[in-house]
């Protein structure tokens, strides 16, 4: 069982301290954030949309790409500095955050 191997189960009891349903609103979560459009989004997280098809059309390597870009991991963030922190949210607004903060110099 997966949840074993991952070492997900609270002791000899069968409740888990992560569920399948919480896994995929995190991925919806992350990847709503940078602003991946969202049929994009619901087609990766298996629903059925209107426009599946068009997204369908985009291909697998155009989709990965949007994963990719998105940046989203499992991986633990190392602790970025406040102004890094501050050039992500700028990023993930769709502006460029040099040239926001040399205006603000």
């Amino acid at each position: 069982m997966l949840y074993q191997r991952a070492d997900l189960i609270r002791g000899k009891s069968r409740n888990y301290q992560v569920r399948v349903h919480s896994l995929r609103k995190y991925f919806k979560t992350q990847i709503t954030a940078p602003g991946v459009n969202s049929d994009y989004i619901e087609y990766m997280t298996g629903h059925v949309i209107d426009t599946c098809h068009d997204v369908q059309m985009k291909g697998i390597k155009s989709l990965r790409n949007i994963y990719i870009c998105s940046g989203i991991s499992i991986k633990p963030r190392t602790h970025a500095s406040k102004l890094d922190a501050l050039k992500e949210i700028i990023r993930a607004r769709g502006m460029n955050p040099e040239e926001i903060l040399s205006k603000m110099r």
